[in-house]
Order: structure tokens, then C-alpha cells, then sequence
């Protein structure tokens, strides 16, 4: 038979309910302060460099509607150009934000012509190309795209080793140019790292050189973000029509405190091997090697370099050009992959390369008359591919791990680009307070 409960226990059971019953009608008094949270995803405005060295320099948008401004006019609002080629004459560009990229061009009538994409820079920055000697008119751009001054420390690596960091400060919404000579004065294998330590900066790289009086060449150095054990530079050219002759170097780091080795691999359409004395080769920490690729038989069609590292590293090629009256130069760095990008041509005839175990890259355009096309590329090791005549917008979209690159000749000279988003989407969280936090419940 059960004992029936004590009279304490059925007190203190009295408290605990009544407790309860007080809290609860408090916190329904209360003013409620429940909050949700929207998260908000947008792209941020793109900075372009201005005229270098009183090149010509044009604006690729990818549409008409994009908006564009001054970097250095920050009370203007941006304005839509209505035409798509955008002429830059008077400094830096700042593109509205959008999913596509923005690429600028940059010539000299019969001396050379360069390419790079407009982007807002990571932290870190790397630039394989370049030289500080007798030959050398490169300079480093710097763009504050921001309201607020822009910290960042520069370091020059050469054949000579690594010159100490050199800070730099750029104003708000305006445009630095350092030359590269002002470095390392004298050395001829330059490597330059750019570190923001604070702001919003975009830096560019453009390796301009000259001999006396006669025209070497220039190109854009397009960015990388970070050394890697592994690298694939794609899109290296073997010619350039009839009558070209290209020689090729390479220009190697590995920018950590170990020594290490390198080994070469070729990948091209006639077969991926190791040339002979490429297999290993010697680096010293933090000094800058070139190799010279010329008696490296590749075959006749664009090629690729995987160059792989016991330590992490950083590389990229020059390419020499002589055709005709073109006597001009350009860099290829190494890539990572992509995934979907898309950029206006403005009909140039960009001659595309792609390096990966397996590839499978779907290509989707629009022509100057509005006419559609599209066209899937699948294969392994390496696919060469040359853009129709007339195109305009352009979208890539890589279903595998491939990298890639374009590369293309004008009267001025050549260039090379690779294939990477100009920038990704940011997202912000913005919270959401109920009503009822600044009116309570009657």
C-alpha cells in the first residue's frame, strides 16, 4: 500500500509551481527581443589601373548596363557607359559590382600590347615577372579604391635573394605607381610580393622594358595568391603563324626559408614528359632562378608547364615574340581552377588552352548580331581552342579540376591572361529585431 505524500513535499511542489507561474507571466510582460538574421550576398565594385606609360588603354564591361566612375571621383555616382568599351584617360577605373569580369587593355601602337583583369586584390600578392635593370620602365600600380588611407609593404626577390619589406601608404580613392627599378636597383630576375596591411588596394604589375631607344616590349603580370608544392602554367604558345619565333623561360621561387628542388613536366597535344635535366632542379631560399626552355622540343601547338616542388613555390614563363615588325613579350603565371567566368572579347579571336587530368569545360557566347552558339570541350591533359570570329560575351563553365588561359596577337603585340573569376561574392549578415523590443505587450 502506498504512503501518502508528506505535507513538505507537497509545500515545496506548491513553491516550485507558483515560481513557474510568475516567471512565465514576466517574461510575457518583458519587451521581446527576438531576433533573426538575413544575410545579405553581393559583389564588390572592381578597380581597373590607368593609362601606364601613355598607353592607350580601353575597358572590356561585359555589358552595357554596368556602371563605372572615376576612382578618384568618389561623389559621383556610377553611370552606365551604354557601349561596353569603355576609353580610360584619366586614371583608375572603379567597375560596379557583377558576377563577370571586367578586362582592361593596355597598347602602345607598334611597340606592345598587354591584358588584365580588374580586381579587388587578396591580402597577399605575388608577381613573377619584371626587372630592375638597365632595360627596365616596370612599374607596380597601386590602387585605394577605399575612403581611407591603404597600408601595404612591398618585397623585391631577385637572383640577389630578398631586399627588405618597404611600406608604402596610398592616399584614399587614388593611384601609386612605384617603379620597380627603385627596388632592387640592377637585378634582372625580380619576383615582388604586395601585402595590404590595411584598405582596399589593387595592385598591378606591368613589365614595360626598352633597349636605348628600340622597343623590347611590355605585358601585364597577372597575380598569384599563394606559393604551391604544385603549379600548371597553360597557354604557352609555340608560334605565332608563319614566320614567328618564340623562345620561352622560366622563372622559379620558392619563397619560404628551405632550400629545395623543382622538377618540369611538359604537357602538350603530342604527349606529357620530363625533358631531359628538368627532373631536378636546384633552388636556393628566396632566390630567384631562371631556366631557359629553348632547346626544349614541345612540338608545334600551345603547351603546358606542371612545375612541382618538395617546398612550396611560385612561377610563371615569359614568352619572347618576333613576327614581322612585332617584337613584344608576355608572362604567363601559373593558374589555378575555375569555375564559371564569364568576359566580353569585343571580337578579338583569343586562342584558349586547357590542362587537367580530365576536362570537360561547357562554353556558351553571344556574336555582334545577337546569335547564340555553345560548344563542350572534353578531354584529358590538354585542349587547345580558338574563338569564332565576331563574339561578345563569353561564359566558361569547368565541370572538372582544369586551369586555364587565353592568349592573343594584335599589330601592337601579344598577351596572355588566365582564366579567373575577378572577384567573389561577400556576404554580410544584418539583424532583424521584432517590433516588439521597442513596444511591449499591454
Amino acid at each position: 500500500m502506498d504512503k501518502p505524500k508528506s505535507s513538505g513535499s507537497q509545500s515545496r511542489a506548491s513553491i516550485v509551481l507558483l515560481l513557474f507561474i510568475i516567471a512565465a507571466h514576466i517574461a510575457y510582460l518583458l519587451p521581446q527581443a527576438n531576433q533573426i538574421t538575413e544575410v545579405t550576398q553581393s559583389y564588390p565594385a572592381t578597380a581597373c589601373p590607368g593609362p601606364i606609360s601613355d598607353a592607350k588603354s580601353t575597358a572590356l564591361l561585359p555589358t552595357k548596363s554596368i556602371g563605372i566612375r572615376d576612382v578618384t571621383n568618389t561623389k559621383s555616382e556610377f553611370r552606365k557607359n551604354n557601349i561596353g568599351t569603355y576609353s580610360v584617360t584619366r586614371g583608375a577605373l572603379l567597375v560596379e559590382g557583377n558576377s563577370s569580369n571586367t578586362l582592361m587593355l593596355q597598347s602602345r601602337a607598334g611597340k606592345w600590347t598587354a591584358a588584365t583583369t580588374c580586381t579587388i586584390s587578396d591580402p597577399v600578392v605575388w608577381f613573377v615577372g619584371g626587372t630592375a635593370n638597365v632595360t627596365s620602365q616596370s612599374k607596380l600600380i597601386l590602387v585605394n579604391s577605399g575612403l581611407s588611407d591603404a597600408i601595404v609593404d612591398i618585397t623585391s626577390f631577385s637572383e640577389n635573394g630578398p631586399v627588405r619589406d618597404i611600406p608604402i601608404t596610398v592616399k584614399p580613392s587614388s593611384e601609386k605607381s612605384i617603379r620597380i627599378d627603385s627596388l632592387d636597383p640592377g637585378a634582372s630576375n625580380v619576383i615582388v610580393r604586395v601585402k595590404t596591411r590595411s584598405g582596399r588596394v589593387t595592385a598591378y604589375l606591368l613589365d614595360e622594358r626598352v633597349r636605348g631607344l628600340n622597343n623590347v616590349g611590355a605585358d601585364f603580370v597577372a597575380p598569384i595568391t599563394q606559393a604551391s608544392n604544385e603549379f600548371v602554367i597553360s597557354g604557352i604558345p609555340m608560334k605565332f603563324g608563319n614566320g614567328s619565333k618564340v623562345k620561352h623561360r622560366l622563372r622559379i621561387m620558392t619563397p619560404g626559408r628551405v632550400d629545395s628542388t623543382a622538377s618540369v613536366e611538359v604537357v602538350s597535344p603530342d604527349g606529357v614528359f620530363i625533358p631531359v635535366g628538368f627532373g631536378s632542379i636546384s633552388l636556393r631560399s628566396q632566390e630567384v632562378k631562371e631556366v631557359d626552355l629553348s632547346n626544349v622540343d614541345v612540338g608545334s601547338k600551345p603547351f603546358a608547364l606542371r612545375v612541382m616542388s618538395a617546398e612550396p613555390i611560385i612561377a610563371g614563363v615569359i614568352t619572347e615574340v618576333v613576327k614581322g615588325s612585332i617584337s613584344d613579350f608576355m608572362w604567363s603565371s601559373g593558374t589555378t581552377p575555375f569555375g564559371t567566368v564569364s568576359f566580353n572579347v569585343y571580337g578579338l579571336e583569343p586562342s584558349f588552352s586547357f590542362v587537367g587530368e580530365r576536362i570537360q569545360v561547357e562554353l556558351s557566347w553571344r556574336t555582334n548580331t545577337g546569335k547564340k552558339g555553345s560548344k563542350t570541350l572534353i578531354g584529358e591533359e590538354i585542349i587547345n581552342w580558338t574563338a569564332p570570329a565576331n563574339l561578345r560575351l563569353l561564359t566558361l563553365t569547368n565541370r572538372s579540376g582544369a586551369v586555364g588561359s587565353l592568349t592573343w596577337i594584335t599589330n601592337d603585340g601579344v598577351t596572355h591572361l588566365p582564366i579567373t573569376p575577378s572577384t567573389n561574392l561577400e556576404s554580410a549578415t544584418k539583424p532583424i529585431a521584432d517590433v516588439k523590443v521597442i513596444q511591449p505587450q499591454s
